[in-house]
């Protein structure tokens, strides 16, 4: 997926006033202000009840959802013919600040100032995860070399330090 259908996508959102924040590998890419690698899908953070609505303005573009077996209910995927998707990780927000993902007892959410952040694509401002989110988001995870290379890349940038996970 290339820079520029992310931009084009993120303009179909805003067309229909959805609320969105870049996550995943392209939001690293937005926080860095640049892209460093390939990326296949584009992760949001949307409002669990926009989830229809992402999915209503995805049709258009020739996206098309396909539900598997034990997905959760809050996260849709929707396909693209060319090979690209879009990751949708809908949220409720609680009393507290925090973005619940599913049910509140699993404890997955976007944490208080998660949804903060903000970086540029192409010269585009767009709302993101925050770097310190993301760095912890990934250190729940086995680490994948795009992971070690977004930790670098983050770490680098913002002077952080690298999760447990991803120390030599």
């Amino acid at each position: 997926m290339k820079a520029e259908d992310v931009i084009h996508l993120c303009q179909c959102f805003d067309r229909a006033n959805l609320a969105f924040w870049i996550d995943g590998g392209w939001g690293v890419d937005a926080l860095l202000g640049k892209q460093t690698r390939e990326h296949s899908d584009l992760d949001l953070a949307v409002h669990f009840a926009d989830l229809a609505a992402f999915e209503h303005a995805l049709h258009p573009e020739g996206f098309v959802r396909v539900a598997r077996a034990g997905d959760p209910e809050w996260n849709w995927v929707l396909h693209h013919e060319s090979g690209h998707s879009v990751d949708l990780h809908g949220f409720v927000p609680d009393g507290e600040g925090n973005g619940i993902l599913g049910d509140p007892k699993d404890n997955a959410m976007y944490p208080v100032g998660a949804l903060c952040g903000s970086g540029t694509i192409n010269g585009v401002k767009l709302r993101c995860v925050a770097a310190p989110f993301v760095l912890a988001f990934r250190n729940g995870f086995e680490p994948r070399d795009v992971d070690r290379h977004d930790v670098a890349a983050l770490c680098a940038h913002f002077g952080l330090a690298r999760p447990s996970r991803f120390r030599d």
